[in-house]
C-alpha cells in the first residue's frame, strides 16, 4: 500500500525536482537511496536503477571519508558540513563516462560514529549536488583558446594597448605600451591612466581630465581619433603620439574604454632624414643648373638647334637651323689658335691629367682666333672622353698597347686648311659638336667625323677655306721696310727668314707631348714595312733658328693682331 504524500512533503519533491542541478541521497552505507529528476536522467540509461546502487560505482573519485558511518574522519568542511566543488569523472549506471563537478553537505544530527558509537543511530544521510559539466568544458576550453589567442595578438601589436574601466583605472596593457613609455605591466594595473601618461599638454600646461578625449569616451561613449597627441613616458620624455580611444561595451551598458596608439618617433626621425636628404639634391640640382644655365649660353652663342651628333662616316654633316655667328677674321699664327683651344679644354676637362701630341706648322692663317679656339676646345674636351655635363668616360683597364693621347694635326693644303684631333675615349658629345659645328660653319668650312685609326674612339675632321698668307714679320723687320707702296711691302714680306717647321708649344700645366709627332708614326711604319733599313735621321735645327723661332712668337703673342 502506497501512502500518499503530504502536500508539504509533495512540494518538496516538486522543487527539487525543479533544480538545474542533479540531487543525490545516499546512507550510511554509501546507497543512493533517493534522487531528483535531473540526477535520474543524468546518471539512468534505460532498463537500469539508479537508486540502489553504491555511491563508489558512480563516482569512483569520491572521497568514501565523506560518507556517513566512516570510522576515517574526514578532512575539514565548513561549519554546515558542506565541502568545495570538485570536478570529477562520473559512471553511468551502463557504465558510459561523463565530466562533473559535485559538492556534498551532511544531513546527520550532529552526532558522529567515531565520537560516540553507543548513541549513533545510522540514519544519517550524504546529499549530493552534481552538475554535469559536458557542455561547460566545451565553453571553458573555447574561452581559454580565444583568451590565448587575444593575449598572443596583444603581445604581437606594436601599437600600444591599454584597456580601463568606468573610473579611467587600468585593466589591461599589452607589452608594446609599457616599452614606448617605459613602464612595467605590474606598475600600470589598477593606476589611473590619465595622470601618468596624460597630465599636461604638449607645451607643458597642465591637462584636465574632463578634457581629455578618454574621458568624453568613458562618458559618452564616443569614439575618438587625435593626431599628434603628446603622452608622456615615465621617465618624463615627451612622446608624440596618433591616439584612438573607443568605448566598451557588455550590451548595451558601457563597461570601458579602450586606448590604442601608434609612436610617432620613427616617423618624424624618417622626416629630418628625408629633409636633409633633399637638401643635399637641391645643392647637386642647383649646381646642375648652374652648368646647364652655363652650356646654354655656350649654345646661344654658337647656333641654335637640335644637339644630334655627329653620325660616323658621313662626309657632309647635316647643318643646323638657325643663323650662323658672327666672325671677325684677321691673320692670325695657326700655333696660337691650337694653343688657346688647348687652354680651353683644360678648362672644360677639369683637373684632370691629359696628353696631348700636336702637330702644327708655322703658318698664318684668317679665322676669327676666339671662336676658333672655341670650337677646338669643345672637340679636345670631347676626344678626350669629357662629356658636357663634366662628367668622364671612365678609363678601361690600362695595357702596355693602349694609347690614350689626344693627337691634333694640323696640315695646310692648297684651298683648304685641314685640321684632325683624334682621341681614343671620345663620346660623341650632343653640345661640344654642336658648338664646334656651328662655329665651324661660320668660317665656311665642314665638320666630320670618323673612326679612330687606333680602334676605339674617334677621330674628328675640320676642313676650313684656306688661302695661303706671307709669315708675320717680327717687330724689327716691320720698322725696317720702307713704307713707299705696296711692292716695297711685297718685297720686303718675300724676303723674310723662312723658318724650318717647329713645334708650337702651349704654356700651360699639364703633360704634353709636343712634337712631330705624325711625322714619328709615319717612321715607325716605315720601319716597320723596312726592319733592316736605317731610319732616318730628324733634320737637325741651328740654334740661331730656334731663337728666332722663340722671339717671332713672343711677339705674336704681344701683337695678334
Amino acid at each position: 500500500m502506497v501512502l500518499p504524500l503530504s502536500r508539504g512533503a509533495a512540494r518538496l519533491a516538486a522543487v527539487l525536482d525543479a533544480l538545474p542541478d542533479g540531487l543525490v541521497l545516499v546512507n550510511c552505507n554509501g546507497t543512493v537511496v533517493n534522487a531528483n529528476t535531473i540526477a535520474l536522467g543524468m546518471f539512468e540509461t534505460p532498463g537500469t536503477a539508479l537508486v540502489g546502487r553504491g555511491l563508489l560505482d558512480l563516482l569512483p573519485t569520491f572521497d568514501s571519508r565523506l560518507i556517513p558511518g566512516s570510522m576515517r574522519r574526514p578532512d575539514p568542511a565548513d561549519e554546515r558540513g558542506r565541502t568545495t566543488p570538485t570536478r570529477m569523472i562520473a559512471r553511468r549506471t551502463d557504465g558510459g563516462e561523463f565530466p562533473v563537478e559535485v559538492t556534498s553537505a551532511s544531513l546527520e544530527d550532529g552526532r558522529e560514529a567515531y565520537d560516540s558509537y553507543s548513541s549513533y543511530t545510522g540514519d544519517e544521510l550524504l546529499m549530493l549536488v552534481v552538475r554535469d559539466l559536458t557542455g561547460t568544458l566545451d565553453t571553458e576550453a573555447e574561452l581559454a583558446r580565444s583568451q590565448r589567442q587575444t593575449e598572443m595578438i596583444l603581445r604581437a601589436a606594436s601599437e600600444g594597448v591599454v584597456g580601463t574601466d568606468t573610473d579611467g583605472r587600468v585593466v589591461l596593457v599589452n607589452p608594446a605600451f609599457a616599452q614606448i613609455l617605459g613602464y612595467r605591466a605590474g606598475e600600470l594595473g589598477g593606476a589611473e591612466l590619465h595622470p601618468l601618461i596624460l597630465a599636461k599638454r604638449a607645451d607643458g600646461t597642465p591637462f584636465p581630465y574632463e578634457e581629455s578625449p578618454l574621458a568624453d569616451t568613458l562618458k559618452s561613449g564616443r569614439k575618438h581619433r587625435v593626431r599628434g597627441q603628446v603622452l608622456w613616458s615615465k621617465a618624463g620624455d615627451r612622446v608624440p603620439v596618433d591616439l584612438t580611444t573607443a568605448p566598451v561595451r557588455d550590451g548595451d551598458q558601457l563597461v570601458g574604454a579602450v586606448m590604442t596608439f601608434t609612436d610617432r618617433r620613427p616617423h618624424e626621425e624618417l622626416v629630418v632624414r628625408y629633409e636633409a636628404e633633399l637638401a643635399e639634391h637641391a645643392e647637386r640640382y642647383a649646381a646642375l643648373a648652374a652648368r646647364y644655365a652655363e652650356l646654354t649660353a655656350i649654345h646661344s652663342e654658337s647656333r641654335t638647334g637640335g644637339p644630334d651628333p655627329l653620325e660616323v662616316g658621313t662626309a657632309e654633316p647635316p647643318r643646323p637651323a638657325g643663323a650662323a655667328p658672327t666672325v671677325a677674321r684677321h691673320p692670325t699664327t695657326l700655333g696660337t689658335i691650337l694653343t688657346a683651344g688647348i687652354d680651353k679644354a683644360m678648362a672644360l676637362t677639369g683637373p684632370h691629367r691629359t696628353q696631348f701630341a700636336v702637330h702644327a706648322p708655322p703658318v698664318v692663317v684668317s679665322l676669327d682666333p676666339d671662336r676658333a679656339s672655341t670650337a677646338l676646345a669643345h672637340l679636345i674636351a670631347d676626344a678626350s672622353g669629357t662629356a658636357s655635363t663634366g662628367t668622364t668616360r671612365p678609363r678601361t683597364q690600362p695595357s702596355p698597347r693602349t694609347d690614350t693621347t689626344v693627337v691634333i694635326t694640323a696640315s695646310p693644303l692648297a684651298d683648304h686648311l685641314r685640321i684632325e684631333i683624334s682621341g681614343p675615349r671620345a663620346v660623341n658629345d650632343p653640345t661640344h659638336v654642336l658648338i664646334a659645328r656651328g662655329i665651324v660653319d661660320a668660317h665656311g668650312g665642314e665638320l666630320a667625323v670618323r673612326h679612330h685609326p687606333r680602334g676605339s674612339g674617334l677621330t674628328y675632321v675640320i676642313q676650313l677655306p684656306h688661302t695661303p698668307l706671307p709669315p708675320l714679320l717680327p717687330a724689327a723687320a716691320r720698322a725696317s721696310v720702307p713704307r713707299t707702296g705696296p711692292s716695297a711691302l711685297s718685297s720686303a714680306a718675300s724676303s723674310a727668314v723662312s723658318l724650318p717647321p717647329s713645334p708650337v708649344r702651349a704654356p700651360v700645366a699639364g703633360s704634353w707631348i709636343i712634337g712631330a709627332a705624325i711625322d714619328a708614326r709615319r717612321d715607325r711604319t716605315a720601319a716597320r714595312t723596312r726592319p733592316y733599313a736605317t731610319p732616318p735621321r730628324p733634320r737637325k735645327v741651328s740654334d740661331g733658328e730656334q731663337q728666332r723661332l722663340v722671339d717671332l712668337l713672343a711677339r705674336i703673342r704681344q701683337h695678334p693682331a
